[in-house]
């Protein structure tokens, strides 16, 4: 009985031990743009430097009254695409992996870059991780650009994925009225979507409205599209 429960005492601890070793990452804030209004999508803001390395695209949950303030804010200022999310500091690999809510700011704007705060230490949790990649300082530029297509049958978002120094981070609006392509991010919340373009160190340039799916070449037509953030600096 007395080796039975020390074998017992010794797992638990085991078990205690791996869920507590610590991330090498410091706490840091990590700021998030955000996308959408019936579901709250976030891409993290990243640079190449650590702890901010990382392209982590997730669902937010909020309490339904923030939710409502949130929309009614984007509502009444239709003309601003930017709206971030400013949480506490928190270890980010860790946040992601044991999510537990924290406290955040919303701002309409970028809240580095003047934004205007209206939503303050509210409770914010990640209800749904889409998309996570630490960036590989060895990492090969693919030929083509590639870009993460996710959303849902009302909403759909383009964000480029990141590779290694210089690249930029750009967000996109789009319209996705194929039954397979809407089917596609929905079952598997993102697929990735490449185009053709000969510049890799450019934004697409949309002189088409379509691109392909990475695996099958499936063509994934758009009905229209809108970048509403591009950033070099913090990825140079």
């Amino acid at each position: 009985m007395k080796l039975t429960l020390t074998c017992l005492f010794l797992y638990l601890s085991t078990i205690a031990f791996a869920q507590h070793i610590p991330y090498p990452d410091k706490p840091s804030t990590h700021g998030m743009m955000l996308m959408g209004n019936e579901v709250i999508y976030a891409s993290h803001l990243p640079m190449f430097h650590s702890p901010h390395d990382y392209q982590i695209i997730s669902i937010l949950e909020l309490s339904k009254e923030d939710q409502e303030k949130y929309v009614q804010d984007k509502r009444k200022h239709p003309k601003e695409l930017v709206y971030t999310i400013e949480p506490e500091t928190f270890v980010l690999p860790e946040m992601i992996n044991h999510t537990k809510v924290f406290k955040a700011n919303i701002y309409r704007g970028h809240f580095e870059r003047g934004g205007t705060k209206f939503l303050e230490n509210i409770p914010v949790r990640i209800k749904q991780v889409i998309y996570y990649k630490q960036f590989d300082k060895n990492a090969v530029k693919p030929a083509n650009l590639q870009y993460l297509l996710f959303g849902n049958e009302r909403e759909q978002f383009l964000v480029h994925k990141i590779t290694s120094k210089p690249d930029f981070d750009e967000s996109l609006i789009v319209r996705v009225h194929d039954k397979n392509t809407l089917k596609a991010i929905v079952d598997n919340l993102y697929i990735t979507v490449s185009f053709p373009e000969k510049d890799l160190g450019k934004p697409f340039s949309w002189k088409e409205n379509i691109g392909e799916r990475k695996h099958t070449h499936e063509p994934v037509p758009f009905s229209a599209h809108q970048t509403f953030y591009l950033e070099y600096g913090d990825l140079e």
